[in-house]
């Protein structure tokens, strides 16, 4: 390979990876979002998550409000993502695909023991994200496999 396309190659490659690590972060910070609203077991903050309308922020909401009306507390709920690519990015919509596995989800009735509710396996889902007037929203998932 000459040296014009080894330099390109590998500011392309740079460009997937700086990429990659923005879309890692935006989820991360989406998932942060999501987790707080089951620890305070508020639905609104489901606002900063998903765009308006998202059936995903509806069902996540109910389930909230399930464990709420059980006097059930949450730890966390949070998704440690084991691979991440990028699908199709654009101004105002982007496609990620993501294998993802729901951590460890610890449950107490208040001032009681908490206990680990069972893990799941790693599942394959695409993830679209739009940008709205507040930033990078779920629109939707698809799970895929697993």
């Amino acid at each position: 390979m000459d040296p014009v396309s080894l330099v390109c190659a590998a500011v392309a490659a740079a460009g997937a990876v700086a990429q990659h690590v923005e879309w890692s972060d935006r989820l991360a910070v989406l998932d942060d979002g999501r987790s707080s609203a089951f620890v305070r077991a508020d639905p609104s903050l489901l606002d900063d998550v998903y765009a308006p309308g998202s059936r995903l922020r509806a069902q996540d909401a109910s389930l909230i409000e399930r464990y709420a009306a059980r006097g059930l507390e949450i730890s966390d709920v949070r998704f440690e993502v084991l691979r991440l690519g990028v699908e199709r990015v654009s101004q105002r919509r982007t496609v990620l695909r993501v294998v993802d596995r729901l951590e460890p989800v610890r449950v107490r009735h208040p001032g009681g023991a908490w206990r680990t509710l069972p893990r799941d396996g790693p599942t394959d889902r695409r993830v679209v994200l739009v940008r709205t007037p507040v930033g990078w929203r779920i629109q939707t998932v698809h799970r895929l496999a697993g």
